[in-house]
């Protein structure tokens, strides 16, 4: 079946062949002239269909059997095709095995291979071994055999041009190594000629890079450098250009000039000092030096980090130390203080310089030679100048013994006073004029009680030279700490810093504490307990209470900002400083608690007598008379000028929370000796207003105070004064109204029976009872 008839076939329509058959069947007259009868014929139609079945069932057995017959042969074609690819599977499996074998059999030979040439590597190498085993024997024997003036086989190499001077010198390197280890007799001859040799080659060979030195030649220097490495190391060479540079000609001859002379430490304008410009020139030529020398040294010898780390070592041994060492030696001999700052800055310039040095390291250095280059050395040399000076905490005790003395010189005046003071307590004078002295420095007086006295002493003296400290002399303690923990920041390894400044702390607190602080406020404690109470207590006193106030909050200050910062790293030392400052601050909090404490008790004392002054007749006047009665009494007036002083005198030496502190124990004190005082009176009616005057008065001069709970405890004082103004009637309506409504009526029985009209009263008892408090 051709593909056109298969394509028609695919698409054959059953109405469509019917409809041309048909049509062919129209075309019959007989049909057409049924047609045209209108009557259906179905004979023709019949016969044209039964044909067209048959033709299709012919061609429908003619194509199935076309479809068994390809069916046959694609059966047939499947299996040869299966059967093509066993075969070709076969042959691949027999390809892949001989190539499987074939790789072994390579690697075998491979191995072979190495082997082979493992064994005649070695062979070579046994071979020139012999070679220059057998060279080693001949040149050894002709060094034995050598007679004085005759030329060695060996000369004769060295003089074959300048590649041979190279195997020479490899040649004279075992040959050293051989007479050194032979112990054979008979051979001194050749050890002794070889120990020439070896030095007549050294010393020619040398003086080759020293002549190539001076015309800077670097590839000339380059090539004797390789030939003494190969000789002895080549640390003569190392050393000879070391030896000869100019930096160390040049330093030594300064060094000679300044033998003998005196030491150049400076002073700027203000006093500080500086670095000695000899140093600072110093370690500005080392700057300069260092960049040109690895330029060299990297293109002269093989081992250029090594030469350059012994470079800089002989700079910092060799120059650098020995100036350090003069200067500090030359600083001791003037003080402490000034060797200390010698060092500091000494240490300053030292470690810019390594820093430049580092950098200039990780920068050209070891990006060159992909190593550390001169890094550890520089920090090594370093440490190395200073240890002499800051380990095994010798900085630290001068820095302590420095400190000590510089505050104990700032402490002269007090010393002064304390040694007079003494004086005066053995001689057991009557009285104690080191203490008048305090007083009236306090009380802003010139020292004379009351005599006028305007010399250049008193004008001048400080308050130190009465006993008493000052904010001034604080500040120059703190500057002078200040200064040392910087010296301690600078000097300190990192891991010593924080227990070098507790160390130095504790001496500040040691000197301004129980040198100091302390003593001034023993002193002035001392003064005060002679008051007697009978007499108006002055509070000049409580000046020293305002600076040791200022001077704790200095303390504080500096410990926050200063101390703490740099014991970051050690929590143990940094509780311990924290415990030493509060244990300074409560010692010195103590006694100024203690002085304000007897001023208190002064004040109260003074008070009750005061107020025992009030004459029973101040509140029970005969005379009825108002008009008489217009101003308080002069009790009431005594005490308020009395704690108007208080008040003025607090404001000007206490301030912020101590201030209100303080004012509020004094209120309290009043408070309570007020409320006795009133139970000690009968008031009339008059002597009821004039109480109420008085009350208000006293609640006018508290009330200054500013101080709430003082000014509340005060009004309920002044409508307590009401229960004496108030008629029988309305006693009621006072006692249940203001700040008395919240007391208990028991606690205003005593003040009730302080009316003239009590006995009335009682016998009404429908307000309050008999109970006392």
């Amino acid at each position: 079946m051709s593909t056109t008839n298969f394509n028609a076939f695919r698409t054959f329509s059953a109405k469509d062949f019917i409809d041309q058959k048909t049509a062919a069947v129209s075309a019959n007259s007989t049909l057409s002239a049924a047609l045209s009868s209108r009557q259906l014929e179905p004979k023709p139609l019949i016969k044209t269909l039964e044909s067209s079945l048959d033709d299709l069932l012919r061609l429908r057995r003619k194509v199935q059997t076309k479809i068994e017959d390809l069916e046959d042969a694609a059966q047939a074609s499947e299996n040869a095709r299966r059967r093509k690819l066993t075969e070709m599977n076969s042959a691949v499996e027999d390809v892949q095995s001989a190539f499987k074998s074939l790789e072994l059999h390579l690697g075998e030979v491979g191995k072979t291979a190495i082997r082979i040439g493992e064994q005649l590597e070695t062979i070579d190498k046994q071979r020139r071994i012999a070679s220059e085993a057998k060279d080693l024997i001949y040149y050894f024997q002709d060094f034995n055999v050598r007679r004085e003036g005759d030329e060695v086989a060996l000369e004769k190499l060295r003089k074959a041009g300048s590649e041979t001077e190279a195997q020479t010198a490899t040649v004279m390197r075992r040959l050293n190594a051989i007479s050194k280890e032979m112990g054979i007799p008979g051979t001194e001859m050749a050890k002794e000629n070889i120990e020439r040799f070896s030095e007549e080659l050294e010393t020619n060979i040398l003086d080759q890079f020293h002549a190539a030195y001076v015309k800077g030649e670097k590839d000339r220097m380059n090539r004797c450098a390789k030939i003494l490495g190969d000789l002895n190391g080549g640390s003569s060479c190392v050393q000879t250009y070391i030896n000869q540079h100019e930096f160390f000609i040049n330093q030594a001859k300064v060094a000679a000039d300044s033998l003998g002379s005196e030491p150049g430490n400076q002073v700027d304008k203000n006093g500080s000092v500086i670095l000695n410009p000899k140093l600072m020139r110093l370690f500005e030529e080392v700057r300069t030096t260092i960049p040109q020398e690895w330029e060299i040294i990297a293109a002269v010898f093989p081992n250029s980090v090594s030469v350059m780390q012994n470079f800089v070592q002989r700079v910092f041994a060799q120059s650098i130390q020995n100036y350090i060492e003069q200067e500090l030696t030359a600083a001791d001999a003037v003080s402490d203080l000034h060797y200390l700052r010698i060092l500091t800055i000494v240490h300053e310039a030292a470690l810019s310089l390594c820093r430049h040095l580092r950098k200039f390291n990780k920068d050209v250095i070891a990006v060159q030679t992909k190593t550390a280059g001169i890094a550890p050395i520089v920090d090594r040399c370093f440490d190395d100048l200073f240890v002499p000076y800051t380990d095994n905490d010798r900085y630290v005790q001068v820095e302590r013994r420095c400190l000590g003395a510089r505050v104990s010189g700032l402490l002269s005046d007090l010393n002064t006073f304390l040694e007079n003071w003494k004086k005066a307590a053995k001689a057991k004078a009557t009285t104690n004029p080191a203490m008048q002295v305090v007083g009236n420095l306090l009380m802003g007086l010139d020292g004379t009680s009351g005599k006028a006295k305007t010399s250049a002493d008193s004008v001048n003296a400080t308050p130190e030279a009465s006993g008493i400290p000052s904010v001034a002399l604080t500040l120059k303690m703190l500057e002078i700490h200040l200064e040392a923990l910087r010296r301690c920041k600078e000097l300190s390894k990192q891991g010593d810093l924080p227990r070098n400044v507790l160390t130095v702390y504790k001496e500040l607190i040691g000197y301004a504490g129980q040198r100091y602080l302390l003593i001034s406020l023993d002193l002035v404690a001392e003064n005060i307990t002679t008051l007697d109470g009978k007499t108006e207590p002055h509070f000049h006193n409580l000046e020293v209470v305002r600076v040791e106030n200022a001077i704790l909050n200095l303390f504080q200050m500096h410990f926050q900002t200063s101390i703490l910062p740099l014991m970051s790293l050690s929590p143990t030392i940094h509780r311990d400083a924290v415990i030493t400052k509060n244990e300074f601050m409560e010692a010195v909090e103590t006694r100024i608690n203690a002085i304000i404490k007897t001023h208190v008790d002064a004040i109260q004392e003074w008070l009750e007598i005061i107020l025992s002054k009030q004459k029973r007749s101040d509140y029970r006047p005969r005379d009825d008379n108002m008009a008489s009665y217009s101003t308080s009494t002069p009790t009431c007036a005594q005490v308020c000028e009395f704690l108007d002083t208080i008040h003025l005198n607090a404001e000007k030496y206490f301030e912020g929370i101590n201030l209100t502190g303080f004012l509020s124990e004094v209120g309290s004190i009043f408070h309570m000796l007020l409320l006795e005082h009133m139970k000690k009176f009968t008031f009339s009616d008059v002597g009821g207003l004039i109480l109420a005057r008085d009350l208000a008065k006293y609640f006018e001069v508290v009330s200054s105070f500013r101080i709430e709970n003082l000014t509340n405890k005060f009004e309920m004082i002044r409508e307590l004064g009401n229960l004496y103004l108030a008629k029988p009637e309305n006693l009621q309506q006072v006692i249940n109204g203001g700040h008395l409504s919240r007391i208990d009526v028991t606690l205003l029985t005593p003040f009730l029976k302080c009316r003239v009209d009590w006995s009335k009263l009682e016998k009404l008892g429908i307000f309050f009872t008999n109970t006392s408090i």
